[in-house]
């Protein structure tokens, strides 16, 4: 949902660009707006409990972390294009073998051809640890500790049709390795299509189709999803997704029911997400597909102008197909604050929890709490 809401405020600013632009150009002003450098520098303190996530005793330990980005965004009339790289080291001074350096990159490209089209493209690559991945996969499974390579990349069309009439298209691309030999790596693709026809100036409804193919050390999966739904998407107030159909499994040759549901409310200072949804990809580290039925909740609060309050719960329940036998249940709980100490300075500290029984394994839990310091800055 929170993606969603991300291509809507997208999506809406890149239809003023071109209005804005032109009314510029008849005034004589200049219509490139300027491009931006930023640089930062963040450094963190980790405390875990069961940094392994094994089902071995418990053991606290902690690890330090230390990054520098460096990020350049293009503007142009239609769009923006960014590009940065970020490098630093991971320090478990108590477990040797752990430390490592991290790096990574990224590219974006955000482009509105015209009135009634928008196009978007990231690509992103970073080289880290299954702990740090949590940031970017909240759905994720709770794994043990390896190092990671991670890549991912996302496109996104959409078209306007009419005035009640929307296309879109979306793609996406995962490739995982991990040093852990006890886990699987793998890549999926996945595509969607989505027609959708206004009920109003915030509702639709929509027809979608979704294919998904993954690749594991032991074979690949292919899966394919079809859903009836409507929605009402606003920036400020209430948004409400649900769907219903049906999706195909190949390697079963199978139907099984599938939906999606959300609920997210926005006010000026808070903001509250319920989100359900079922999905037939891979479940990474595990190198098997999985029937996925994952349930999220997140809550945010700024009390104050430089204070930001936050909380999450993801909930997923998965099994495999081929042998339904095999089940997998996983939580994870956290909390968060971020405070603006002063321009280009911010502190955030965050708590997490994170359990997982798989089945025929005994139950895995830990937790960890992350202090972080950060400063950027920006030029043009």
């Amino acid at each position: 949902m929170r993606d969603r809401l991300r291509r809507v405020v997208w999506a809406a600013s890149a239809l003023l660009a071109p209005a804005c632009a032109f009314a510029q150009a008849a005034a004589g002003v200049a219509t490139t707006p300027p491009s931006t450098w930023r640089f930062q520098l963040s450094a963190d303190g980790t405390w875990y409990d069961n940094v392994y996530f094994t089902s071995a005793p418990a053991a606290t330990s902690w690890s330090a972390n230390g990054d520098a980005t460096l990020g350049y965004q293009h503007r142009f009339r239609t769009g923006s294009f960014s590009l940065s790289g970020s490098g630093g080291a991971l320090y478990y001074p108590e477990i040797e073998g752990f430390s490592q350096p991290t790096y990574g990159g990224a590219l974006g490209l955000a482009w509105s051809p015209s009135r009634r089209t928008q196009f978007q493209l990231s690509q992103a690559y970073n080289h880290s640890n299954t702990r740090s991945l949590r940031a970017l996969d909240v759905e994720g499974l709770p794994l043990p500790t390896s190092s990671l390579d991670n890549a991912a990349t996302t496109l996104n069309l959409q078209q306007k049709l009419s005035q009640a009439w929307q296309f879109g298209l979306t793609g996406s691309f995962i490739w995982r390795q991990y040093d852990d030999e006890s886990l699987t790596g793998g890549e999926e693709v996945g595509a969607s299509a989505q027609l959708g026809r206004s009920l109003g100036k915030h509702s639709s409804t929509f027809l979608s189709y979704g294919y998904s193919s993954s690749w594991f050390d032991e074979g690949k999966a292919r899966a394919h999803q079809g859903l009836l739904g409507v929605q009402r998407q606003a920036d400020r107030g209430v948004s409400l997704v649900l769907a219903g159909g049906v999706g195909y499994l190949e390697s079963t040759q199978s139907w099984y029911p599938s939906g999606r549901a959300s609920f997210t409310a926005n006010g000026r200072r808070s903001s509250f997400m319920l989100g359900y949804h079922r999905d037939f990809g891979q479940a990474f580290g595990y190198g098997r597909q999985m029937i996925e039925d994952l349930a999220s909740a997140a809550f945010g609060w700024t009390p104050a102008r430089k204070l930001r309050l936050s909380a999450g719960y993801n909930f997923g329940y998965r099994r495999d197909p081929a042998d339904e036998t095999y089940t997998v249940r996983s939580h994870v709980a956290s909390a968060g604050v971020g405070w603006e100490i002063a321009k280009g300075l911010s502190f955030g500290g965050n708590y997490g929890w994170e359990w997982n029984e798989t089945e025929g394994l005994p139950v895995v839990d830990g937790q960890r709490a992350t202090a972080t310091l950060s400063y950027g800055v920006d030029w043009k």
